[in-house]
C-alpha cells in the first residue's frame, strides 16, 4: 500500500531532523566500535556533499531499513561508511530494529 503525501512528509522531516541534529554536533560519537575506521577525516579527501532528501520516493519511504540507512548517513554527515558502521549507528540511535 502506498503511503500518503502527509506520511511521506513526516518521514522526510524526520530524516531532516536527524541531519540537522548531526550538523549541530561537532563531536563524532558514532564511532564507538573502536574499529579505527571512524578516524577524524579532517584533511582527507572526503568532502561533504548535499543531498536532496525532499526527492525521497514514497515506495522508498515505506522501507524502514532504507529510511534507517538514510538517517545513519545523515547522522554520519553523509561520509562514506561501511555496512558495519551504518549498522552500529542505526542500533545506537535506535533508528529501527535490525535482524
Amino acid at each position: 500500500a502506498m503511503i500518503s503525501q502527509s506520511e511521506l512528509q513526516v518521514v522526510i522531516d524526520d530524516i531532516k531532523r536527524v541531519a540537522d541534529r548531526a550538523s549541530r554536533s561537532f563531536s563524532d560519537d558514532d564511532n564507538d566500535d573502536n574499529s579505527g575506521s571512524g578516524d577524524d577525516l579532517t584533511g582527507s579527501s572526503f568532502q561533504q556533499r548535499e543531498y536532496a532528501i525532499d526527492r525521497l520516493h514514497a515506495d522508498d519511504a515505506r522501507d524502514k531499513v532504507f529510511v534507517a540507512i538514510l538517517k545513519a548517513l545523515a547522522a554520519r554527515h553523509n561520509r562514506p561508511s561501511s555496512p558495519k558502521e551504518l549498522a552500529t549507528c542505526i542500533m545506537k540511535h535506535e533508528f529501527t530494529l535490525l535482524g
